[in-house]
C-alpha cells in the first residue's frame, strides 16, 4: 500500500534545549506511516535552500521516505519556536511555512500522485490548493481545529477522512459539530474528532465510535500526538479496505499508538543541536 503526504515540513526549534526538531504535519505522516506494516510512504512538498532543509531531507531519507518529487527553491525553511511547559508545548512564533507559501508545484506529478492509495493533505500545507488534483486515493484532511470554516467548506465533500483537534470542547459539542458537518451533505466522509485526554470520537453516517485515552504515567513531549493518532487510524481503515465495522479495533490500537508518542522528544523522535549564533539570528527575525 503506497501513501503520499503532500503539505508542510517545519522545523520545530526548541528553545529550553537549543536543539531542532523535524515536523510538519505532512512529514510526521510520512515518517510515522513508515512504522505501519506493508506501507510505503512518500513526502511532497517544498524544500528551502538553507541548512535546516538539508537536515530535514535526511530525516527523510533516513526513514526511507520517498521524495523524489519534492521543489528545490530559494528561501528559508518552515521553522517555529517552540517551549515545552510541564510537558506540553507552546509555540512561541513562526516564519509561517517559509518557502511553502510559494505554493506547492504538483501540476507535472498528477500521475505519481494518483498513484498512491491515500493521500494526506492539511490546512497547515495548501491542501486546499491540491486537493483538485486528486481523483483516485482516498483523502485524509487534516484540518487542525474548526477556525477554517471556509476550507472545510470548500473541500470536505471532496474528503474521505476528515480529522479535526478539539481538545478543550465537551462530548456533546463535538456531537453537536459532527451533526453539522453531515448535514452539509458529508455522510460519506468519516469523521475523526482527536481530543487530547478526553479520547476521541469517530463518526459515519449514523454511527458514533468513542475511544477513551490510554493513561500514561509520564508525558514528555505532546508534540505529533495527534499526528500519531490520525496516521495510524488511516492507514488502519486503508489496510481493512475501508471498511467502517473494523473502526472499533482501529481506534483502540490507534490510541495506543499515540500514547507512546507521549514518551519521545519532538514529533519523531529525532533533532539536531543548534549553534547558538544561529538560534540566535532566527529569534531575532521574529
Amino acid at each position: 500500500m503506497k501513501v503520499l503526504a503532500i503539505g508542510d515540513n517545519v522545523m520545530d526549534i526548541y528553545l529550553d534545549s537549543k536543539r531542532i526538531f523535524p515536523g510538519g504535519n505532512a512529514v510526521n505522516f510520512s515518517i510515522m506511516a513508515t512504522r505501519m506494516p506493508g506501507i510505503t510512504s512518500g513526502y511532497l512538498g517544498n524544500f528551502g535552500n538553507d541548512n535546516l532543509a538539508e537536515l530535514m531531507k535526511n530525516t527523510l531519507k533516513k526513514f526511507n521516505v520517498n521524495i523524489d518529487h519534492c521543489k528545490n527553491l530559494k528561501g528559508e525553511s518552515g521553522y517555529s519556536l517552540v517551549k515545552v511547559v510541564n510537558g506540553d508545548r507552546k509555540f512561541l512564533a513562526s516564519n509561517r511555512g517559509g518557502v511553502l507559501n510559494q505554493g506547492i508545484k504538483i501540476s507535472d506529478d498528477k500521475d505519481y500522485i494518483n498513484a498512491m492509495d491515500l493521500i494526506h493533505l492539511s490546512v497547515n500545507g495548501k491542501g486546499k490548493e491540491i486537493i483538485n488534483y486528486i481523483n483516485k486515493p482516498k483523502i485524509v484532511y487534516d484540518y487542525s481545529d474548526f477556525s477554517n470554516e471556509d476550507e472545510i467548506t470548500l473541500t470536505i465533500n471532496n474528503v474521505d477522512l476528515a480529522c479535526f483537534s478539539v481538545g478543550n470542547i465537551s462530548k456533546d459539542k463535538v456531537v453537536e459539530r459532527a451533526r453539522q458537518l453531515q448535514s452539509m451533505g458529508n455522510y460519506h466522509t468519516i469523521l475523526l474528532f482527536t481530543m487530547g485526554k478526553q479520547g476521541a470520537m469517530v463518526f459515519t453516517g449514523n454511527r458514533c465510535y468513542y475511544q477513551s485515552a490510554q493513561l500514561t504515567n509520564h508525558i514528555k513531549d505532546t508534540m505529533g500526538a495527534g499526528d500519531s493518532f490520525i496516521t495510524y487510524f488511516s492507514t488502519g481503515l486503508l489496510r481493512e479496505n475501508w471498511d467502517i465495522s473494523s473502526i472499533p479495533n482501529i481506534l483502540k490500537s490507534a490510541s495506543l499508538f499515540s500514547a507512546k508518542q507521549l514518551q519521545i522528544d519532538g514529533s519523531l523522535g529525532v533533532s539536531f543541536k543548534i549553534p547558538d549564533l544561529q538560534l540566535k539570528e532566527l529569534c531575532k527575525e521574529r
